[in-house]
This record gives structure tokens, sequence and C-alpha cells, in this order.
């Protein structure tokens, strides 16, 4: 069902956030660039039509193009084109702008200077009540998930991410219309969204799947009268999946432009 939101001029979002609890189901769409949209939680809940708000993540540049984010207690996590991650001020976002900064953390999983493949789907979410961080990284099918943690030396050790745990994807999820273009994960669930729209979703027992043979649930797009191109997908607090895509729309003059779509 389309969400009757108002976008920004110009605004072509490519990855989507859900807000916590405390936000009231608020969501921001963002740009690789960094400039962004709060999206009200009436519009997000589909409730009511409603006008998004610009704004602006600053101090990316250093670290590279945004290729994920996810909203954590406090604070958006920007998962960078670099592999780092940044944390940027969730609060500071209704004033129009935050400013970012680096997590002492080496690049996530794959997405390193001397990874050579090509990145896979990969986004960081807090844990441990916003104390940790928790890497999910989709690649060779299936989704894995890495802990922050510092080497067993000692406190001062260099940071390094660890495997905690992982889920199969459903064969044949890495063909074509089924390639993973998008993860995030809350405590409660793990969901991948695909490039046709398709959610795959697995509950998690205190952040951790069941086990690498747990079966996830599928949630499926209804088919709409416009061809879209599916971008990402988050989980609100109710539970429902919200979805991003974007599909070119015939404008009041004849000219036809691609429009960013939210979809419940």
């Amino acid at each position: 069902v389309p969400v009757p939101v108002q976008w920004p001029a110009a605004l072509e979002p490519d990855m989507l956030a859900c807000g916590p609890h405390a936000t009231g189901g608020q969501i921001a769409a963002l740009t690789a660039s960094g400039l962004g949209a709060l999206i009200p939680s009436s519009t997000a809940a589909g409730h009511a039509a409603g006008e998004a708000i610009s704004f602006a993540l600053e101090g990316l540049l250093e670290l590279g193009m945004a290729r994920s984010v996810t909203w954590g207690n406090s604070s958006f996590l920007v998962l960078t084109a670099s592999g780092q991650v940044a944390t940027c001020p969730a609060s500071d976002a209704r004033a129009g702008k935050t400013l970012c900064s680096p997590v002492l953390a080496p690049p996530v999983p794959g997405h390193g200077r001397f990874d050579v493949a090509a990145p896979a789907a990969a986004a960081v979410m807090e844990v441990g009540g916003g104390h940790g961080l928790r890497a999910i990284v989709a690649g060779n099918g299936h989704i894995s998930l890495h802990d922050l943690s510092s080497a067993s030396m000692g406190e001062e050790a260099a940071p390094t991410w660890r495997e905690v745990g992982a889920v199969r994807l459903p064969q044949g999820s890495s063909d074509g219309g089924s390639e993973v273009v998008a993860v995030t994960a809350t405590a409660s669930s793990l969901l991948a969204t695909t490039a046709a729209g398709q959610a795959y979703h697995w509950d998690l027992i205190n952040g951790l799947p069941l086990g690498p043979l747990a079966a996830p649930s599928l949630d499926a797009p209804a088919a709409g009268p416009r061809r879209r191109s599916w971008q990402s997908a988050c989980v609100l607090p109710s539970g429902k999946i919200m979805r991003l895509a974007s599909s070119w729309q015939r404008g009041q003059g004849g000219a036809s432009a691609l429009r960013p779509e939210l979809l419940l």
C-alpha cells in the first residue's frame, strides 16, 4: 500500500531506517551522499498524508558514501563505502543537520580496502542497550552477524569483529531479482530485502537467530500498476514492514520522472 508522503524536492533516497519505539514510529530515508528526510509517524503508519522534513548528515566525506543506515536509541549508525562506521545524533536531524563522527572500529567484514569482491549488503546496529555494535553482512548464500569486541589480551587491545551467528538464505535467493539489496535488524528480528521487493524475516532471541537452519518467513509486495525498483526496507515498531522503492511517474507537464515511494 503506497504511503502518502510529500518528499523534499529532488530527493531520491537509497536507504531506509525505521526509528525505535521512542520515536513513535518515525522513519528516515537517506541518499548515499547523506541527504535525508524524516517521515512523521502518523504518515509512516499510513494514517494520514504528511510532509517529510529534510536534513543532512555531515562529516561523512572522509569515510565515503553511505551504504546503509540504522536508527539506534539515540543515533543513526551509518555504514560507509570504506567499511567504516559513523554515528550521527538523531535528535539533531530535526534541526536540519547532524554531525557524524567515526566509530573506532576496523572495517566491517567484506568491506575493507583489501576485499576485491563487490561489497555485499550490510548494516550495523546497536546491541547491549546501545553499548555495543553488531554488523549484519549478506553474502555467499547466508547472512552473518558479527559483534565488535576487544581482543582477549585486555581492554587496550584493538577492537575486532567476531562472528556470533548466521542464517542461510533460501535456495535461489542470490539469483536474478532475488539478490539481497539491503539487510537490517532489531533485537527481535532480522530482515533481508531482495531486488524483487521480497522481504525474508527471521525471528531473533536476544538479538541472535535460533540457529543457522532457522527458516525465514517471506513477505512479498503486492503487484502494482507500475514497475518498481526496490531499494530498502525496515521493520516498524508495530512489526509491519516498510519498503522503499522508486518508479517512473508522469508529472503534471506530461514528462516522466523517477520518484521515490514508501509502501506498507
